[in-house]
């Protein structure tokens, strides 16, 4: 799996999602940071960024609060580190997706100072969109095929954050199928 098999916007979602998931509470890649980094970069009718946002917020991680009694604070260092390597670290020409040859389901998203694994969630995501783009006779997974690798499977975070915000599901199915026709 490479990450120039997805749309220049494809691509800048899958990046953002990176870099949200590396500077957020998460620990892998999934369809949360997925979810929000598509509807930062297009609308979704019914779910927006900010209350996307609000909903994926979680408890903070343990090693943050222990840093913090010694006065690190871990967003600093991590923002610190990204920007040292790189003056764009959203620039998808300077990330990577890869697929592990020893293990074929990991899939690893890399780039400056960055390295985020997808979880299950978002490994199933990036290969649904891959298999829509296929379907649909394209070259290149888009948006459209992102939204529809988010929608495949109603048990995963994705869903249920679109469920608790009231989203119109079969709307955003209907204009998936809409478009596949």
């Amino acid at each position: 799996m490479r990450l120039d098999r997805f749309s220049p916007a494809a691509r800048r979602t899958v990046v953002r999602a990176g870099v949200l998931a590396a500077r957020s509470r998460h620990t892998a890649l999934g369809t949360g940071p997925l979810l929000l980094a598509l509807a930062e970069e297009r609308p979704l009718p019914g779910a927006a960024a900010p209350a996307i946002r609000a909903e994926l917020d979680v408890p903070p991680w343990r090693d943050r609060e222990l840093l913090a009694t010694i006065g690190i604070d871990l967003d600093e260092v991590r923002r610190r580190a990204v920007d040292a390597t790189s003056t764009h670290p959203d620039d998808p020409a300077l990330w990577r997706l890869e697929r592990s040859r020893l293990r074929p389901l990991r899939i690893v998203l890399t780039g400056p100072a960055t390295r985020v694994v997808c979880d299950e969630g978002g490994r199933k995501t990036l290969e649904v969109a891959l298999w829509a783009a296929r379907r649909g006779g394209r070259a290149f997974a888009d948006c459209d095929d992102l939204l529809w690798g988010l929608l495949a499977d109603g048990s995963q975070e994705s869903v249920r954050v679109l469920r608790r915000l009231d989203a119109d599901l079969g709307r955003l199915w209907a204009g998936l199928r809409e478009r596949a026709a």
